[in-house]
């Protein structure tokens, strides 16, 4: 790869030497010997194993080169990353006409692309995204990038979450679309897709035409991206810290251990299946919530879940950060868990009807229905965690009108 480079160096140098020295034309010709010291970034994308590279003098202004070096991949988790400064300094031979020895003026050409602002990919577009498919309706395209550019910007105020990129955003008329989309993206053809929505490997998310213009199925993507979750090795400290950023991008304020999504979980789920590795994604951030409600704050979670992700053990890592062993946490978290199953238990209803003699529905512009924990023994036909949802609440002010109007229709 160096290699290559010097050669590219070189044969622009020679070039710019050719083209921009003044020499005075005379018939005999001799031999300048020289060095020029060369600075060089290589901006390494290891979804397609190649690097671009920008180079300047020493003091000049930096060039991007519109050309890739082939490179082998490299094991890390796939992101375009930009080394530090490398020095070169490389031998130049020019045969020159002229006389007598002179001194050859160096005039470096303007650069043709500018070195790269922070958070910009060689194309000079924000790092957001490349979008590929549709490309019959641009309009679609550019709408998806446009959305995409909004949850960065959110979440990079809102969330402390930065974006990494350039991602490259993978959309299609039809789900088999995403098939061929994946194809040209990695070579390797998949016999079923992970999700008809939205999925995502390396730098590409794939959205389905149900989700393409979803706004939370784009930002649940790009969080996910965003904290490193699918790279984490313990699995349950990636989901936990997606799950309360997701949480809190969808609904403004941070989740807790009692909501009804996780509640619904510790309902549902042996404790000890968290202990165990089994635990549902909800159940594994419910138990991260009680460790941060119960051993410290969201900011000491974040201080534990980047030792984890520089790749230190858990189970040092979990202690040092909150002052109490992992075996303790686990065994606290199940004992709190099991009360709380108790506890639900004893106030659960019978049926739909039982229910709304006691305990308000969600609001009519929520869905309706009550939390299946409380109504156990109703079918959830739709999985969303809520039962009987043809029970609805209304604004008392809906009410007061709904029963004017049938007033009215009676006289």
């Amino acid at each position: 790869m160096l290699a290559a480079m010097k050669r590219a160096v070189v044969l622009g140098l020679l070039a710019v030497l050719a083209a921009g020295s003044a020499v005075t034309a005379f018939a005999a010709t001799r031999t300048v010997e020289t060095s020029v010291t060369i600075e060089v970034e290589l901006w390494v994308d290891t979804s397609t194993s190649s690097a671009y590279v920008s180079t300047r003098h020493e003091g000049e202004e930096w060039t991007t080169h519109d050309f890739r070096i082939p490179l082998r991949p490299a094991p890390a988790p796939s992101r375009l990353l930009v080394g530090g400064p490398v020095s070169l300094t490389l031998p130049v031979t020019v045969e020159v006409e002229g006389a007598a020895p002179e001194e050859i003026p160096f005039t470096p050409l303007d650069p043709a692309v500018p070195h790269l602002a922070p958070g910009e990919a060689p194309s000079g577009r924000a790092t957001c995204c490349t979008v590929r498919g549709m490309s019959d309706q641009r309009a679609k395209q550019r709408a998806v990038a446009a959305e995409m550019r909004r949850v960065i910007a959110y979440a990079e105020t809102n969330l402390g979450l930065t974006h990494e990129g350039p991602i490259t955003i993978n959309i299609s008329h039809t789900p088999r679309g995403l098939l061929v989309r994946y194809e040209d993206a990695f070579g390797v053809e998949l016999e079923e897709l992970p999700s008809e929505c939205s999925f995502q490997r390396g730098t590409h998310m794939f959205f389905g035409p149900s989700c393409r213009t979803d706004s939370d199925a784009i930002a649940r993507e790009w969080i996910r991206r965003a904290v490193d979750a699918p790279y984490i090795g313990a699995r349950w400290v990636g989901v936990a810290t997606f799950e309360y950023h997701w949480a809190l991008y969808q609904r403004g304020e941070p989740p807790t251990v009692r909501d009804d999504r996780y509640r619904s979980a510790v309902f549902h789920q042996p404790a000890t299946s968290f202990r165990q590795g089994r635990a549902h994604e909800d159940l594994m951030a419910a138990a991260a919530l009680y460790a941060i409600e119960s051993y410290g704050s969201f900011e000491d979670w974040l201080a534990f879940y980047e030792d984890v992700r520089e790749g230190a053990e858990v189970h040092a890592a979990f202690e040092a950060t909150f002052g109490v062993s992992l075996l303790r946490f686990y065994g606290e978290f199940e004992a709190w868990a099991a009360r709380e199953q108790a506890n639900m238990r004893v106030l659960a209803y019978g049926s739909c009807r039982e229910a709304a003699r006691y305990i308000v529905p969600r609001s009519f512009a929520d869905g309706g229905g009550f939390p299946d924990f409380r109504v156990p023994l109703e079918y959830d036909d739709d999985g969303d965690g809520y039962v009987c949802e043809a029970y609805a609440g209304f604004p008392e002010d809906d009410l007061i009108c709904v029963v004017a109007d049938v007033g009215a229709s009676g006289n």
